[in-house]
């Protein structure tokens, strides 16, 4: 009876380390994949406005006065919430980056 007993601590132990090793080997493929998924949404993106800036410079510039016009029309108030609102949406993003 007391051979038993390290054995079944030991046969424990090790599936305790499987546990935690299957969970670790989780997380870190869904951090992968959470950047494999960040890093091809940028790349989309940047093939999207390469190809905006190649292809349509000219709607680009009609784009670019319209923007602007809705921009100089909307009152201080709503251009400093508006700025805030940006602000903390890429602090968060960061720190949600960095948190990972």
């Amino acid at each position: 009876m007391i051979k038993e007993h390290p054995e079944t601590h030991l046969q424990n132990l090790r599936i305790g380390i499987h546990k935690e090793t299957v969970q670790l080997v989780k997380i870190h493929n869904e951090y992968n994949l959470h950047s494999i998924l960040h890093f091809s949404t940028n790349i989309i993106c940047f093939a999207i406005l390469s190809g905006y800036f190649i292809l349509g410079n000219e709607k680009l510039v009609i784009l670019n006065s319209w923007i602007q016009e809705f921009l100089y029309n909307l009152s201080d108030t709503i251009k400093a919430f508006s700025i805030l609102l940006v602000t903390d949406l890429w602090i968060d993003s960061i720190l949600h980056m960095v948190g990972n």
